[in-house]
């Protein structure tokens, strides 16, 4: 399992303040057949979105492995 980096304990501590952590975290496992597509929306309106955090958030989405390591994160926290 990877190590939680500074921009999952960042992400966890915003879902928590906005009560949304455990509802991530299923629709990241439900919605997984989509998270590419998902991605590639983020890449295609990277341009009118600003670029930086959506192109991080889009790359995330489409590294499985460390999907399921941050779902765990925010399960175990």
């Amino acid at each position: 399992m990877q190590r939680p980096s500074v921009a999952w304990t960042r992400w966890s501590d915003t879902l928590t303040r906005y009560k949304i952590k455990s509802l991530v975290a299923w629709f990241l496992e439900v919605g997984e057949p989509l998270n590419i597509v998902g991605a590639q929306i983020l890449y295609f309106g990277e341009p009118l979105l600003g670029g930086g955090r959506f192109n991080d958030i889009a790359r995330f989405l489409e590294n499985e492995e460390e999907r399921r390591a941050f779902i765990s994160f925010l399960r175990k926290d």
